[in-house]
């Protein structure tokens, strides 16, 4: 059996980062929801002590505001979260937000203000620049011993004091590690970028390349032909000439097909479709959420070629795939192998399902044709 092209090793990159949002954008404001719990502080200052009415409204309005401000920051720039911080407006201005309500409430609420000390530095560490970072976290820490002993208050204060100064180390080292992770993705997928440069240039080499000189050499000889008179065999060249066209015009949209991602469930869909006009009876066994779906685009790309070399090459009257937790198969009712040649696509499907952690292999069915298996999580037992 012959096959067109090997594997998008850039797939492997799409799975982990489109197949759904980065978690910090998706989630970021979440994870900043939590810190809110330090809110108490000052909301049970307003409530528990003796304020006038109108000062315990206003102050729990403020409170109110700036921790919408807060979750509305992150909301909008976590995606920052590893990559630096940023330095856009809006965001600074949302920071001085929250400073200018924290120092506001100082001369209200006192000391309970330092319990929101620890939104100003993870603002800063999580959203901000490290020089912003540095900046906020210098005040915080003066601020956290200059104002225990300005109301004379430092033995209470030591708790909020402690957990002021261990929060701002945890956010270092959190925004660290997130920002190694991050380069380390970013190394990541620059070599899948050219692992797929190459598998690209090797496609066009192999198949273009090949059907390129061929094209040349036929050309050559019915021309030499037509120069000798002998217009019947040149004309057989010049047939032969437009076969090796339309073959190069299928390698070339195969390349191009194999750089686009490929969806598991529209696969199926397609191959239904094309079995069905070329009289071949069509049958699935098992469900697209069996597979996990970071491998979902790969095993599409593997149906996809298995299925189009039964079409081409097999004269099979069935096809029968089968979705597993543990493997996939296709199989078929054709003229099986010929030979034992291992062509470019079955190293190809080999290659493509040593991406995610699988083997494939291609043998004899059950039902008389071929079956190409993969199986994952590299066990080669056969179902």
């Amino acid at each position: 059996m012959q096959h067109d092209n090997g594997p998008t090793a850039l797939e492997q990159a799409r799975c982990e980062f489109d197949e759904q949002p980065a978690f910090w954008d998706k989630w970021g404001w979440l994870v900043s929801g939590v810190w809110i719990i330090f809110l108490i502080f000052p909301v049970l200052d307003l409530l528990l002590d003796d304020y006038p009415l109108p000062t315990r409204i206003i102050g729990l309005g403020f409170v109110v505001l700036f921790a919408a401000i807060y979750l509305r920051a992150y909301a909008r720039y976590s995606r920052v979260v590893g990559e630096g911080g940023t330095t856009e407006a809006r965001a600074l201005v949302y920071y001085a937000i929250l400073w200018a309500i924290t120092l506001a409430g100082i001369p209200v609420i006192g000391l309970t203000a330092m319990g929101i000390f620890p939104f100003l530095t993870s603002y800063s560490a999580f959203l901000l620049t490290r020089r912003i970072t540095i900046a906020t976290y210098t005040v915080v820490t003066v601020l956290c011993f200059a104002l225990p002993i300005i109301y004379n208050n430092f033995v209470d204060l030591i708790f909020l004091i402690g957990l002021n100064l261990v929060l701002m180390v945890v956010y270092a080292v959190t925004v660290a590690a997130i920002t190694r992770s991050a380069a380390a993705e970013k190394i990541r997928a620059d070599y899948l970028l050219v692992a797929e440069q190459e598998r690209v240039a090797r496609d066009v080499h192999d198949g273009i390349g090949h059907s390129l000189t061929a094209l040349n050499l036929k050309a050559q000889l019915a021309l030499r032909l037509m120069d000798a008179g002998k217009y019947e065999q040149a004309r057989g060249e010049v047939q032969q000439l437009s076969e090796l066209a339309v073959t190069a015009l299928d390698s070339v949209r195969t390349t191009v097909h194999g750089l686009s991602r490929q969806d598991l469930d529209t696969e199926l869909v397609e191959l239904h479709k094309s079995c069905t006009d070329n009289h071949l009876d069509f049958t699935v066994i098992g469900q697209v959420e069996d597979i996990p779906l970071p491998w979902r685009s790969h095993v599409a790309w593997i149906l996809r070629e298995a299925v189009t070399n039964v079409l081409r090459h097999a004269h099979a009257g069935s096809v029968a795939i089968r979705l597993d937790e543990r493997f996939v198969s296709v199989d078929d009712d054709g003229d099986g192998i010929q030979g034992n040649e291992s062509g470019h696509g079955i190293r190809g499907m080999a290659e493509r399902a040593r991406l995610f952690g699988a083997s494939a292999t291609v043998g004899a069915s059950a039902l008389g044709g071929t079956q190409v298996l993969v199986t994952f999580a590299a066990r080669n037992e056969k179902p």
